[in-house]
């Protein structure tokens, strides 16, 4: 049977694919108040599944539990966030805080199923850099928006007779058919991109490239498919068949990465200075919630100092500068890859989410059918 062409309507409404995320947050000093407030509630948070669900259950549910005497439901996943949500009777969302990304999140909040956050109640929101919160979610007032992990080349060392350091790796001879790549287009269409600009000598444009040339990095990327063995969908996958050798090298997320390299000496990463791109997360508060105040405490203390040093330290990047210049200094690989300063916040760039959602039915489309299927 021909499957339905996705269109962004529908891929809202699917689960599939692994989304790369994890948490944010700003200073211990504003951490929030009322435990009495907030006792006996119940907060039903979704968050990404892998590494990201694993360090919010260590590091922010025992301690919100305890400053609030509320309970902490988790429900880690991909993309079913919107469709959970969605099929929600009303007045009785499925989550009461959710972190998505734009893909999910501007759609979402543009159709009603997210409402506006009384801002006073975020007061750690001020610790963030403002180059990050210089979004239009955060300026309606509907999310707090920041970065997160950054595209890396992951690659297995034992498999590989030299070091990768570009993007333009991936196209040696010696690694045809040997490529682990994401099968969801918004972080691997912009590898092919970089892999494109990269053979032609002009590292550090892949964005212009897909904003200018979109048809010929689709072009790119059909021709070269046939590098790929193994289209991940989750970073857990990549992982597992970078260290069972089923695959040399490929693009997977930073914070997966780095967790996995305190584990697996046999594996390398590289995260090229020229067309580094930034995964970008919001926080956001289903419309309907009857736990508002305790959502916007949540927020509020994962943006804490203490909170946002704890996912640094534990492979993520972060907007909040006196976290993230502590941990520059304690790991001089963390302060290679990620910001650590207010000029380096304010020079990062994301997936070119604008650039996607000008075609989007279209990218689909032509990724899953051509691109994925080759057909």
């Amino acid at each position: 049977m021909k499957p339905t062409p996705l269109t962004r309507r529908g891929f809202l409404r699917t689960a599939g694919a692994a989304g790369l995320a994890t948490a944010l947050g700003c200073s211990s000093g504003n951490s929030g108040g009322g435990s009495g407030e907030f006792r006996g509630q119940k907060l039903r948070v979704f968050i990404y599944s892998g590494s990201t669900e694993n360090v919010f259950r260590e590091v922010f549910v025992p301690r919100f539990e305890a400053r609030t005497g509320a309970t902490v439901v988790v429900d880690p996943g991909w993309w079913d966030s919107i469709p959970k949500l969605k099929a929600s009777p009303p007045g009785q969302p499925a989550f009461d805080l959710v972190l998505t990304d734009p893909t999910q999140g501007y759609p979402g909040i543009k159709e009603g199923l997210f409402q506006k956050l009384d801002l006073a109640r975020i007061p750690n929101t001020a610790s963030l850099s403002p180059s990050v919160l210089d979004n239009w979610v955060f300026r309606e007032g509907y999310g707090v928006t920041f970065p997160d992990a950054v595209m890396a080349l992951a690659y297995n060392k034992e498999l590989v007779e030299f070091e990768p350091r570009s993007w333009a790796d991936l196209l040696r001879d010696s690694v045809r058919g040997k490529l682990g790549i994401y099968n969801s287009f918004y972080m691997s269409l912009y590898t092919f991109a970089c892999m494109k600009v990269a053979q032609g000598g002009k590292p550090g444009t892949a964005h212009a490239e897909v904003s200018t040339n979109l048809k010929g990095v689709f072009e790119f990327a059909k021709a070269h498919r046939d590098r790929v063995k193994f289209w991940w969908p989750t970073e857990t996958d990549m992982v597992l068949n970078l260290t069972q050798k089923n695959c040399a090298l490929g693009n997977i997320s930073s914070t997966e990465m780095l967790l996995a390299l305190r584990h697996r000496k046999e594996l390398g990463v590289a995260i090229p200075v020229e067309d580094r791109a930034f995964v970008q997360l919001m926080w956001v508060i289903p419309e309907g919630t009857k736990v508002k105040a305790l959502a916007e405490e949540a927020i509020n203390l994962l943006l804490s100092d203490e909170v946002q040093t704890d996912f640094a330290r534990n492979g993520s990047a972060t907007a909040v500068l006196s976290a993230a210049k502590r941990v520059a200094a304690e790991d001089a690989f963390w302060k290679q890859i990620y910001p650590s300063t207010e000029e380096q916040l304010k020079a990062i760039e994301y997936f070119p989410y604008d650039a996607y959602f000008k075609d989007w039915d279209n990218i689909v489309t032509t990724w899953d059918q051509e691109v994925l299927r080759g057909s």
